[in-house]
């Protein structure tokens, strides 16, 4: 490395030539071939503009003696890469003479210095990386070398740019706390950015006049798209290299190109005691594979341990319950998680010694992947800062975590979108501009399949079938549109829509909805109707710049009645108060109304459908199904239903229901403006938020009881009949939140209704009970049943698995798909949803995603009498 003086040795073998009487005798001194760097760096590696110096220099250690020496070149310059390729080479320019050298015992004899310039003989620099600069001695064809870091440029757009971002727990920053620096490259623009394909590039990091390689420059991606930013890494910054006062980093790719530049000021602390932090080294071990990706259904556990590596004892003497502490921030360089305001640090004296080479561990308290707000997070990279906080020891540590399912828990981002169409065979290609409306919008990308696109027949109000599309391009990407006047938009291509039904037949002349469905970290869903077949080939959206108000949705019972028009049949529901309504459209799946049926159900205002629009009643759009009743059914079982229907309702409803969001809708006046222009075949600006907001507004809000008491009377309840679920598996079966389920399960624990045991990496709760206790073999341990119909494509997914699997086979997406006979989207969208309640895991292996079966499928399986096992 240059900087300072470094010297690799080489023994000149050919010194016990014949020739030399008393080489045969020189067992281990003898003469020594050394390459001296001569650069005065500050850095330990070269940028362009910088010249690698090495002065070659033959040392006898023996008695006096003589080499073979070339006086036309002495030693010649060799620059390789670390593959052996020969990138320079002045060895030719030696003309063969001969001379004898000299050398008497103890002397020292340098050659000329050998320069070079970072270039090729073509004179092109070299990619940055690492290479060897070997002197040839050319008479005694003996060589030395040393190996060099290059920080050369690369070809990057100059419309990038490098993000920086400091934060820490406390605010203001302070000294002596502390802080953690991201560093993210951005495209800010609505072009696609080519990165260059270069292993060894990486961000030079200047922090107070100290540079450091910090991180690699492109994290192996090898474009940005439009908006797209990636979080190239975390750095925690700590005292030693940090003032009270002002300081500034610097942060740039090689040669400055993208050089960003931050200062801020650090208020004074109190004095503190930072002599630990050299004599020790603190990791942070976790209870997974170091490469492994998180996912939805796991929880992070581990545990900090402090190593003494000086030569004292080290003593601590806490004086808190806080020892060790942990927090976590995303790759927007947020704090989304803080042990320490889930707990009080209460006065507590405790002492540990730790001897020369002794280690000392503390378990960190667990992380459910949820945020301050009990949200889930969403995909990205996450650092986890662990702390022993008395003693200002921290280590901070990177993961990655995948989101299988969209979560409706945060803030609503707010965009426009504009689809385009343009009709070829039996169906249309489709474009989506994505437009910010009041503030930048955060857009995250979760599955292999980035969207699916439902298609409602408006004649019979049902769904004909959903479609997958734009996979295998944007999956775990991280979109940031900007707003404002000078914002350009956002261009998606989102793929090939053919009007088909669920069977591949095509699709019958008339009126459809689209539901188009981001697979995204929030639940986004906008929708336009059209009139099949198109009238023209392409078909291009008006702006609409009316205000958009939110729509709060009203529970009604009452009973449906049908009446045939024209247009088809208009549902009519006549309420308990004697108010009729009309029905418009329905986001229950394959739900119809039926002939006198009763019910209740959770509905907004929507325009007329086609069949009722002759009908002056109000109507509505139903977004969820509280009960229902057949005709024939007395008053008695009606009411008994409801009883029952509060146990099953979530169960039932997450088959046919779409995931719950907040709504947002035009008034009145606008939305049957709109249905009229649609459905004369012309496209719509469609406003929408990350909550789903699509014009008819066709999505609804879940209602959860507040009753903390009642929330845990149906955990126990579940619990008792399911004991052994693990915990993302209560989350679906509850419709709990994420936050909402964590808080009444530690409830239950503190009152030791429950217990908990980890199993791999889930966690599983059981009712604590005579015959369910945790001294229990884990053998002995329940794992609740489930029961997916073996003929669904779900059921023949986990069959397949599970024939795999003890063959030590674990296909991939695409193989699923292939044996299975069906679209890879659509296996996709069904191994999520397998992934989602924890019978299926994805694990990387090799440059594949594979599928394996978890242990609760397993032993569904194996208990199950509905499937078949090939022994």
């Amino acid at each position: 490395m240059a900087g300072g003086t470094r010297c690799t040795v080489a023994v000149l073998a050919l010194l016990l030539l014949a020739s030399l009487p008393y080489a045969a005798g020189e067992e281990s001194g003898g003469v020594v071939f050394l390459l001296q760097d001569q650069s005065t760096l500050e850095r330990d590696w070269y940028i362009e503009g910088d010249s690698v110096n090495m002065l070659p220099v033959i040392v006898n250690n023996g008695v006096d003696t003589s080499i073979d020496n070339d006086p036309s070149c002495g030693v010649s310059l060799q620059i390789l890469d670390l593959n052996g390729v020969l990138l320079v080479d002045e060895s030719p320019l030696c003309r063969g003479q001969s001379q004898t050298l000299d050398l008497d015992s103890g002397e020292e004899h340098s050659f000329s210095s050998l320069t070079w310039d970072l270039t090729r003989e073509d004179g092109s620099f070299v990619e940055p990386g690492t290479y060897i600069v070997q002197a040839f001695h050319s008479a005694t064809e003996t060589v030395v070398s040393q190996e060099i870091y290059v920080q050369t440029s690369v070809d990057v757009s100059p419309d990038l740019e490098i993000i920086l971002e400091l934060n820490s727990r406390l605010s203001p920053l302070q000294h002596g706390e502390e802080i953690i620096l991201g560093v993210v490259l951005r495209n800010p623009t609505s072009e696609l950015s080519l990165l260059p394909q270069v292993d060894d590039c990486y961000v030079d990091l200047n922090i107070n006049g100290a540079s450091t390689l910090a991180m690699s420059c492109f994290d192996s991606v090898p474009a940005l798209e439009p908006y797209e930013q990636i979080l190239l890494g975390h750095v925690l910054l700590q005292d030693s290299s940090l003032l009270q006062g002002l300081n500034t980093i610097q942060a740039s790719l090689p040669s400055q190109a993208l050089l960003q530049t931050t200062s801020f000021t650090l208020e004074a602390s109190e004095s503190i005691d930072t002599s630990p932090q050299s004599r020790t080294k603190v990791q942070l071990l976790q209870n997974a594979p170091a490469e492994y990706r998180f996912s939805g259904q796991d929880i992070f556990s581990s545990v900090v341990q402090i190593e003494n590596i000086g030569e004292d004892t080290l003593e601590f003497h806490f004086t808190d319950s806080c020892r060790a502490e942990m927090w976590v921030v995303n790759d927007l360089n947020e704090v989304v998680f803080d042990s320490r305001l889930l707990k009080n640090c209460n006065a507590l004296e405790l002492d540990y010694s730790i001897e020369q080479d002794g280690k000392l561990q503390f378990t960190l308290p667990d992380w459910t992947f949820t945020d301050l707000e009990g949200c889930d997070v969403p995909t990205g990279k996450y650092s986890l800062v662990a702390e022993i906080p008395e003693f200002h020891l921290a280590v901070h540590h990177t993961i990655e975590y995948q989101q299988y399912a969209s979560s409706d828990c945060a803030s609503s981002p707010q965009f426009e979108v504009y689809p385009e169409l343009m009709s070829t065979g039996s169906g249309f290609n489709l474009n989506l501009t994505l437009d910010a409306m009041k503030s930048d919008v955060d857009l995250r990308w979760i599955d292999s399949c980035s969207l699916s696109v439902a298609i409602i027949d408006l004649s019979t109000i049902t769904e004909v079938n959903e479609q997958f599309t734009m996979c295998n391009s944007l999956e775990g990407r991280h979109f940031v549109l900007p707003f404002g006047e000078d914002a350009e938009s956002l261009t998606l291509e989102a793929g090939y829509i053919e009007m088909v039904d669920s069977m591949s037949q095509p699709l019958d002349d008339g009126q459809y909805q689209m539901i188009l469905t981001f697979q995204s970290s929030q639940p986004v869903r906008v929708g336009f109707a059209l009139n099949w077949p198109l009238d023209g080939q392409v078909s291009t959206v008006e702006q609409t710049v009316e205000a958009v108000v939110e729509e709060e949705p009203r529970t009604v019972s009452g009973t449906w009645s049908g009446l045939q028009t024209e247009l088809g049949t208009c549902w009519m529901f006549e309420t308990v108060d004697e108010e009729q309504i009309l029905l418009s459209s329905a986001l229950l799946g394959p739900w119809v109304p039926q002939q006198g049926w009763s019910g209740t159900y959770e509905v907004v205002d929507a325009p007329a459908h086609p069949a009722c629009e002759m009908f002056q009643a109000p109507s509505v759009q139903v977004r969820t199904l509280e009960a229902e009743t057949p005709l024939q059914e007395t008053e008695e079982v009606v009411e008994q239903s409801v009883l029952d229907s509060e146990e099953e309702a979530v169960d039932e409803q997450a088959a046919i229901i779409v995931p719950s969001v907040i709504v947002v809708v035009a008034s009145g006046s606008l939305l049957s403006m709109l249905f009229a222009v649609l459905l004369s075949n012309e496209s719509l600006r469609i406003p929408s938020t990350a909550a789903g907001l699509w014009f008819l507004g066709l999505i609804g809000r879940t209602h959860e009881t507040s009753d903390g008491r009642y929330q845990r009377g149906r955990l126990m309840g579940y619990l008792t009949a399911n004991p052994g679920c693990h915990f993302r598996a209560l989350m679906a079966a509850l419709d709990m939140s994420n936050g909402q389920i964590t808080h009444h399960l530690r409830i239950l624990e503190s009152e030791e209704g429950i217990w908990r045991r980890k199993d791999g990496r889930l966690v599983r709760y059981y009712p604590l009970t005579n015959s369910l206790h945790p001294n229990m073999n884990e053998d002995d341990l329940p794992v609740p049943p489930l029961s997916p119909d073996p003929n669904s494509l779900q059921g023949k997914i986990l069959s397949l698995l599970d024939h795999d699997g003890p063959l030590g086979e674990f296909p991939t997406q695409a193989e699923l798909a292939n044996r299975l006979e069906k679209s890879q989207q659509l296996v996709s969208h069904h191994l999520r949803t397998l992934q989602k309640f924890g019978l299926v895991e994805k694990r990387k292996m090799g440059l594949k995603n594979r599928y394996k079966l978890t242990r609760e499928a397993i032993f569904l399986l194996e208990t199950s009498t509905d499937f078949t096992r090939e022994d």
